[in-house]
């Protein structure tokens, strides 16, 4: 029997948000691929948090939860979606990864790289008194245009299907930008109440943001893409 996003994620209905991020960090962690994980369940575990992190989403789905149209296999497809499984010829296989290669991978690539280069140098001006308002205002003007370079490039991954012969660096492409949305997030909670544990895991996040890039770096050149 297919799990539920819930089951997916270990926790109930009644799970709070921070609950849903604590096992979806625990899982991903256990799960990813460079684990060892299988990229099966690692998926499944994307699709649920993707659903689950969102209010308006995990409404949607609650209410539908008993819907066969509605289930964990429906929306896998239409995850699957994002991975073109046609079949086309040779040649245009190869230009179809050249395109998004071109028009997807290296315009989201520069501004996930744009967000982080800047991110050590923005926190180190702002320790040196976070409670000056000119610094914190600095920094806040940081995340706002960060937040605005992901949120774009979460529109530039939606304009086409990733090929199928890349799916790998196209999912990893995804959970780059997604680590690195979900940290400009804890950046933001810390600037509204000086919390540490916000500024810390937005730091470790960045840092997966971070090693992902790498590795998507070192398989394009692999591939020669």
């Amino acid at each position: 029997m297919t799990k539920n996003f819930y089951e997916e994620l270990g926790i109930t209905h009644n799970a709070t948000k921070n609950e849903i991020q604590s096992a979806y960090r625990t899982l991903v962690k256990k799960h990813h691929p460079d684990a060892g994980g299988a990229k099966e369940r690692f998926l499944a575990i994307q699709i649920a948090w993707e659903t689950l992190k969102d209010p308006i989403k995990k409404e949607q789905y609650d209410k539908n939860s008993f819907s066969s149209r509605n289930s964990f296999d429906s929306l896998n497809e239409n995850w699957e979606e994002k991975f073109n499984f046609k079949k086309y010829n040779s040649s245009i296989k190869d230009k179809e990864v050249t395109t998004w290669i071109k028009e997807i991978y290296t315009p989201i690539n520069r501004l996930i790289s744009q967000i982080i280069k800047p991110l050590n140098n923005e926190i180190k001006e702002l320790s040196a008194d976070p409670y000056d308002d000119q610094l914190m205002e600095n920094f806040c003007s940081y995340i706002s245009l960060a937040q605005k370079k992901i949120e774009k490039a979460d529109k530039i991954y939606n304009k086409k299907l990733v090929p199928k012969s890349i799916s790998a660096l196209g999912l990893d492409l995804y959970h780059c930008f997604s680590q690195v949305k979900d940290a400009l997030s804890e950046l933001d909670k810390y600037t509204q109440g000086y919390v540490d544990d916000y500024l810390f895991d937005g730091k470790a996040m960045i840092t997966e943001a971070k090693r992902i890039q790498s590795k998507m770096a070192v398989e394009k050149k692999n591939k020669n893409f």
